[in-house]
Order: C-alpha cells, then structure tokens, then sequence
C-alpha cells in the first residue's frame, strides 16, 4: 500500500493549526509588558506592512491584540467585515482589537488563529512569520548535524558527460556485478534474463537517466480490463509505474543519473527484476496473455 492512500490533508491542516494555537497560548500566558509580539502573513520581497495580528500587554494583566489589514496595513471592507463576524471589537472603520486576562488567553489565542487561517487565508502555520520565538511557535525540531561516514564505491557519485560515458559506466557496473561484459540488444538497451521476463536497461540521449522496463504481458486481449488493472496496480506499487502499449503491458523504472550513482542502479535493478517476475504470470492468467518465457531459473 503506498504511503498516501490514507492521507487526510484536511486533517492534517486542522492538527497543524491546534498545535499553533496551543503554542501560541503558552507563549501569550507567559508574555511581559516590555515584550511585544507581531505574527505576519508571509509574503513576497517588498511588501509592507504585512498583513497579520500584534499582540502586547495591556493594562493590569491582559494581553491585547491588534489587527493589521492587507490593504497598506488597513483591513479591506471583506476583511472588516470577517473581523466584525468573529468577534473582534472595532475601534472605528478601520482598527480592530480584541482583549484577553493573561491568565486565560486561550480564547485570544484561537481567535487569533480562525483570523490567520479564515481571514487572511492563511492555509498553514508554516506560512507565518513571527518576529520572535519562531522556534517554539512553529515548532522546529532541533537538527544535529550528522557525522558523514566513508562512503563504499557502489556509493560513490560519477557525472558522466554524454550518453556514451553512462553507457561504459552501466557496463562496468553490471560487469562487476555479473562477471561478465553485460548483454546489449540491437537497440542498445542492456538486456537481463529474470526468470520468465527480460529486464532492459536503456539511458536516454542527454545522459539524464536510466529508464529500467520489463515487458510483463503480451497479446493482451481486453484493453479496457487491462487498463483497470494496470490502474489499481500504480496506485498500490511503490516502485514502477505499470502501462499498455498497444497488446502488451510494460514496468517502468527511472533512475536519475546526473550524477550516476552505482548503488542506484543496483536498488532499481532488484525492484524492478523482483517485480516482473513476481507479477508477470498472474498477470498474463487476469488480462488473457502470455509472459515473455515460460518458467525458468535465473540465468
């Protein structure tokens, strides 16, 4: 199953706005009178004032916010109208606030957030720049950079300059791998016997990838039913995007190659091999065709 096919997107914006708003409310509870906060709408080089909400400490112990309109730092009339339905109190036709007792600036904090997101149109934290505590307010995870370890020669990067260059540096791969100079067809694909199907290794003329396929079935007999089932088998495979060409079904699998990393090869050449020939024959038995050879060992 691929690692999608249950992501909520909407669920993950409403997680992602309940952490902000949580942090937020950590951050406004603990707030002093010399301390000011102002949250901005990130937008492009140049434009000022941005749009977005400025918090201080009031009078007593309240914590007071402060809106900042798209229109020159003023609310348009759409924004105004948004500011007045979700409670924020209008000091006259263009400045809005709204006032909360620091120790219960939950509420500041979630209206803060419905304005961010509903108001502004902001669709995610991510998208906010606070002048101070970024850190705690969208959450960055500290990174500790690793310790690089020597990398083996399978590793090791190659930037081949032209399709003749990959092409030797395939071959020399493949005949480390094999023992033996790799097989090249007429057309100039290498060729790999993997029980009963081929794997072909093709690079493409600007020497930008190895594009890896295997034909699965041939003399396919429903198009349409083929069609279905190549679909299903996309949305499911984690390697390799299935297709019809005319009566016969292909695997495809693209390794960039700018640069050529040896491993790379090596990983998409075990996917790819144990794909088509875990898949070939149930699929020729489902779509009414025919594998490339009958079973037969590795060779």
């Amino acid at each position: 199953m691929t690692d999608y096919a249950h992501f909520d997107f909407d669920a993950t914006q409403r997680g992602a706005w309940d952490e902000f708003t949580l942090r937020l409310d950590e951050v406004l509870s603990v707030m002093d009178s010399s301390a000011d906060l102002t949250i901005s709408v990130d937008a492009p080089a140049g434009v000022e004032p941005r749009p977005g909400i400025r918090f201080s400490m009031g009078e007593g112990a309240s914590v007071r916010a402060f809106v900042t309109g798209s229109a020159a730092g003023l609310p348009t009339p759409e924004e105004a109208r948004l500011l007045a339905e979700l409670g924020w109190t209008r000091d006259d036709d263009t400045t809005f606030h709204a006032e909360a007792d620091q120790e219960a600036v939950a509420a500041l904090a979630e209206l803060a957030t419905r304005t961010l997101s509903t108001v502004f149109g902001v669709v995610h934290p991510v998208f906010l720049e606070p002048d101070q505590l970024s850190e705690i307010l969208q959450g960055h995870a500290p990174w500790v950079p690793l310790t690089p370890r020597k990398l083996s020669r399978k590793e090791k990067a190659v930037m081949p300059g032209n399709r003749k260059e990959l092409d030797q540096l395939v071959d020399d791969e493949l005949r480390r791998a094999f023992g033996h100079p790799p097989l090249r067809t007429i057309q100039g694909d290498v060729a790999i016997r993997v029980g009963s199907t081929m794997v072909l290794c093709r690079s493409t003329p600007d020497a930008a990838e190895l594009v890896l396929f295997s034909p699965l079935v041939h003399d396919v007999v429903g198009r349409s039913r083929a069609c279905e089932v190549l679909n299903d088998l996309n949305v499911e495979s984690r390697y390799g995007r299935f297709a019809l060409h005319r009566d016969r079904v292909f695997v495809q699998l693209s390794v960039p190659t700018q640069p050529f990393v040896p491993a790379h090869l090596h990983q998409a050449l075990a996917a790819l091999s144990k794909i088509a020939d875990g898949i070939d024959d149930e699929l020729a038995t489902k779509l009414g065709g025919r594998t490339t050879f009958g079973p037969g060992p590795l060779e």
